[in-house]
């Protein structure tokens, strides 16, 4: 491997250069989608509305607590917590302890439960198509940073904490 080859593998930014071009660019207008179709074909899943915008509220509120409780893990450590930023410490206390993707995960399943509590197919298949962007174009060069980063601490922490939960 040559030097500039090197050096841009252990960029700060060797995760992914331009993060929010992903959930700008694909994310964002998947989930748009959701609504747009659901507005245009409404779908319905359950029959009792009461139960399903109880229990999709009680997620979307989880998906944020599990975002807010990790940021703090990150803060406390003072590691960023947006993505594409140099990581300078390895995280595996608090919900990273369960999840190697905390935020991630709070985040889909906040989708999910926004999804459930306005009773949206739609909503649903378009947070899982968002969480498959997530994995393969966030948390899988995010992961082989870490890696690199810190060869001997991540290959312990990949092996006893999952990608999601």
């Amino acid at each position: 491997m040559n030097d500039d080859a090197q050096s841009s593998a252990t960029a700060p930014h060797a995760a992914h250069e331009h993060p929010w071009k992903i959930s700008d660019v694909v994310i964002f207008p998947l989930l748009a989608l959701g609504l747009v179709a659901e507005w245009l074909w409404p779908t319905t899943l359950y029959v009792w509305r009461p139960v399903g915008l109880v229990v999709g509220l009680g997620l979307f509120v989880f998906g944020f607590w599990l975002i807010n409780r990790a940021k703090r893990e990150l803060d406390n450590a003072e590691q960023p917590s947006l993505p594409g930023e140099e990581t300078t410490q390895l995280i595996t206390t608090g919900p990273f302890a369960r999840s190697r993707n905390p935020n991630y995960l709070g985040a889909a399943i906040a989708g999910m439960g926004g999804a459930l509590a306005v009773d949206s197919g739609w909503l649903i298949t378009t947070t899982l198509l968002s969480c498959l962007v997530l994995d393969f174009w966030m948390i899988r060069p995010e992961e082989r940073y870490l890696a690199q980063k810190f060869p001997d601490g991540y290959t312990a922490y990949r092996e006893r904490t999952r990608r999601w939960f």
